[in-house]
């Protein structure tokens, strides 16, 4: 694989929120075809980063309705 293309993949998984073991991991499972276990990798950072908004919408909803009580005091 082209450093070009190793930069770009680092890039785009550091942007996502992976660690650098986590992008170490993914980058080795590319070098070896193993893209199966690679989209289990991705996935389950995923849903990780999609639990992470789900909690904070949650608290951005409880400062929603704290806020509207407050209002309507």
């Amino acid at each position: 694989m082209a450093k070009q293309d190793i930069f770009k993949i680092r890039r785009n998984l550091t942007d996502a929120g992976m660690n650098e073991s986590e992008i170490a991991e993914c980058i080795s499972l590319i070098e070896q075809n193993r893209y199966a276990e690679l989209n289990r990798l991705l996935t389950k950072h995923r849903l990780s980063l999609l639990d992470s908004v789900h909690k904070y919408n949650a608290r951005i909803d409880c400062l929603d309705y704290f806020t509207h009580t407050l209002e309507r005091s």
